[in-house]
């Protein structure tokens, strides 16, 4: 099994991703995002949303088990942290997930 706190902080060190709804969606939009992870407590209107861009782009969502707190305490952030888009992996094994954990 995959430590998904580690990795993010793998692709934060080695890699690219933009933290928040907006960003994440711009980047969907856009075509860098490779991966997007949605904290479990994602209110619905939004995951919608995101879900909606990342099906029309074909981007893999997974969500993570913990809430959105949990999710911006793994990147190292004291807020709370919705969505996440992987845009490069950099040297983590995070786009493993995009298999397990489509939507």
């Amino acid at each position: 099994m995959i430590d998904i706190s580690r990795e993010l902080q793998v692709v934060a060190n080695t890699g690219r991703l933009t933290m928040g709804v907006r960003q994440s969606i711009k980047a969907i939009l856009n075509g860098d995002a490779k991966l997007v992870i949605m904290a479990a407590n994602v209110p619905p209107s939004i995951r919608q949303d995101v879900e909606r861009y990342a099906k029309l782009s074909q981007v893999p969502i997974f969500t993570y088990a913990g809430s959105s707190w949990e999710l911006g305490g793994a990147l190292r952030r004291s807020h709370k942290i919705a969505v996440v888009a992987i845009i490069d992996p950099g040297e983590s094994s995070i786009m493993s997930l995009a298999g397990g954990g489509n939507v």
